[in-house]
């Protein structure tokens, strides 16, 4: 059941939610229907969604806005961590001349602390990501990005396991054993990408990389959790694997990245779950399976968004561990931190833009924390399907809730549906219920924006106007008593909603 009471307006909704997505089976007037058994649990539901979100590169965490947005974030979408790049790169300061003209290097964590001390005070973790090589340790100058992290390997093996060694113990030091334990250390960025776009040799030299960085970390602590290969494309893992067992090299989980638009791009709505399955296949069942980065590959403001985030994380919830979506924000600067409130051609695809206006994939994954953990019989089950486009699946707490969601790839055949979902097993019988829309028509900031005249600078109370305008805004649905083969008639009800295309629909019984 839901239990929210929203930072924009006043409502305090008690419902736990059952989300159901929508199948194709024809009834009166060519809705489609579905049933939900409120009274039959047939699996956990786990937000691997929200074991961590991303961000851009690790100073951005000292800026005052940055902050500000992740604390809502948090508190809304229930992140439990967060992953970034550059924590050692030279903006951060981590690696200095030696004081008074001495030779050599010495070594500063003040802006890390600040970053981490943050973190933990609004009761988040670091996913630590070890990136990207101070130009103090470089082999060579090659760089990337807007901040120019350097993507060479260490010139001095020996310096750079000193550095990694120094940086665990300090942070037991400060932080206590057991909480550097939680935390999960990733070696690395795509060292595969691109190629030669963040690791300027191929992947043996990573392989060996890897293995002098988590030996460096296992000799302070044999119990913190190391893991790579951090990889594009959910690439190397095979190679990686057996390079860690021929060389006898410590992993406690497996990351990886990917994207619906990677090569050769989505070919059906299953495209990029069945990535997924086949990365979970390659690891085995007892290896934990991490994916540090994902997104819906478009990069816009539309309901599209919303509907793939619902979509897929209900398909990864028994696949990954980690299901990390990337980014959080529209404050990033791989390419620079560009003003736009709504760009997007921009590289990156924020839950909420620059000036914290939540988008419609923020409010699906809000939706998504407010339901149960425990999913509900519903029939027909179309999720597997490549022909159809609406799904219902439903999780319970304190109540139940229903998700319809209607979604197709790009370019890939969608329409209007009319879906009429029936609800049985409820202990009470119920007159309505309360539904909340994602769609065209709602928590789009876009078009209010764009009747503002797309400000590029919009004003505090613009800002304000768009937040309004971006807020999930509870309807009132009835619920018709209903028959069903399954129950008798007193402990059924029907309701009926037309899924528009790219959008999400929460139908909550309290």
């Amino acid at each position: 059941v839901l239990l929210y009471a929203s930072n924009m307006h006043n409502w305090v909704l008690c419902a736990v939610s059952l989300f159901a997505l929508v199948c194709v089976c024809f009834v009166d007037g060519g809705a489609l229907q579905f049933q939900v058994r409120s009274d039959v649990v047939v699996s956990p539901f786990r937000h691997v969604f929200e074991e961590c979100v991303g961000s851009g590169h690790a100073a951005l965490a000292l800026r005052a806005d940055f902050q500000e947005q992740l604390i809502q974030a948090h508190h809304d979408l229930g992140f439990r961590r967060i992953r970034f790049h550059g924590l050692l790169v030279d903006d951060m300061s981590v690696v200095l001349p030696a004081e008074n003209g001495n030779p050599g290097v010495m070594f500063s964590f003040f802006n890390i602390d600040r970053i981490f001390d943050f973190l933990l005070k609004i009761g988040m973790k670091p996913l630590v990501e070890i990136s990207f090589m101070p130009s103090l340790l470089a082999s060579g100058n090659k760089t990337w990005s807007h901040y120019n992290a350097n993507i060479t390997p260490p010139k001095n093996a020996t310096l750079w396991s000193e550095l990694i060694s120094s940086l665990a113990q300090h942070l037991i030091q400060r932080y206590g054993a057991d909480e550097v334990r939680s935390w999960h250390f990733e070696v690395w960025n795509e060292p595969n990408c691109c190629p030669d776009f963040f690791w300027d040799q191929g992947e043996e030299s990573y392989f060996r990389f890897y293995n002098l960085t988590a030996q460096a970390l296992k000799s302070v602590d044999k119990k913190l959790q190391v893991g790579g290969p951090a990889t594009a494309m959910s690439g190397w893992l095979d190679d990686f694997l057996k390079f860690c067992s021929k060389y006898n090299v410590p992993y406690d989980f497996i990351s990886t990245h990917e994207y619906p638009t990677d090569p050769p791009g989505p070919q059906s709505r299953t495209f990029f779950t069945n990535v997924l399955a086949n990365s979970r296949s390659v690891v085995g069942a007892n290896t934990s399976l991490f994916y540090t980065e994902y997104d819906d590959g478009y990069n816009d403001a539309s309901s599209y968004g919303a509907a793939f985030v619902v979509y897929q994380n209900y398909m990864a919830r028994d696949i990954v561990d980690i299901l990390s979506f990337w980014v959080f924000s529209d404050i990033f600067e791989e390419a620079g931190l560009y003003p736009d409130p709504y760009a997007k051609w921009m590289p990156v695809d924020g839950l909420m833009n620059v000036y914290g206006v939540p988008k419609p994939n923020y409010r699906a994954f809000q939706l998504l924390h407010w339901a149960g953990d425990q999913l509900l019989q519903t029939t027909p089950d179309t999720f597997s399907s490549t022909n159809e486009t609406v799904s219902v699946f439903g999780v319970s707490g304190n109540g139940t809730s229903i998700f319809i969601v209607n979604w197709n790839v790009y370019k890939l055949p969608i329409a209007s549906q009319d879906v009429t979902v029936t609800v049985t097993g409820l202990k009470e019988l119920k007159k309505q219920a309360v539904a909340y829309y994602i769609d065209e028509n709602h928590t789009t900031s876009y078009s209010t924006w764009e009747s503002m005249g797309s400000p590029m600078y919009p004003s505090p109370s613009q800002v304000d106007a768009l937040k309004k305008a971006s807020s999930l805004v509870p309807q009132t649905i009835d619920l018709v008593p209903s028959s069903s083969s399954s129950s008798s008639s007193s402990d059924a009800v029907q309701f009926t909603v037309t899924a528009l295309p790219y959008s999400v629909i929460n139908v909550i019984i309290a």
